[in-house]
């Protein structure tokens, strides 16, 4: 894989398309930019910006357009922005939005990746 530069933006709309179902490394690529953003803000928007990268993934998981080992690879890696929000709860609140990120991950994997 090259090492251009591209747009977060752009990450994801190729994740969430499936457009490069038969390269893992765009995936890891993107999990680990959004890391390394994520080290450079403050807790509030690294919350903000592992929640959109968990929001891409289930929303790719659920996207029966997609190829399904392609999905099936995005619930693989989903745990990583799930791990990363579990560890900035602060408040009730933040526990609770957390809980309520798991239970639709529950949900919506069996619905959608059950053959």
């Amino acid at each position: 894989m090259s090492h251009f530069i591209v747009p977060f933006s752009v990450l994801e709309q190729v994740i969430k398309r499936g457009h490069c179902e038969d390269s893992p490394q765009v995936l890891e690529h993107y999990l680990k930019t959004c890391e390394r953003y994520a080290e450079r803000l403050n807790v509030s928007d690294a919350n903000t910006l592992y929640r959109r990268v968990f929001d891409v993934l289930l929303e790719t998981i659920c996207d029966t357009n997609v190829a399904y080992h392609w999905r099936s690879m995005c619930l693989d890696h989903i745990y990583r922005p799930l791990q990363k929000l579990n560890r900035l709860i602060i408040t009730e609140q933040d526990a609770t939005d957390y809980f309520q990120l798991e239970q639709a991950l529950r949900t919506l994997s069996r619905r959608y990746l059950t053959q």
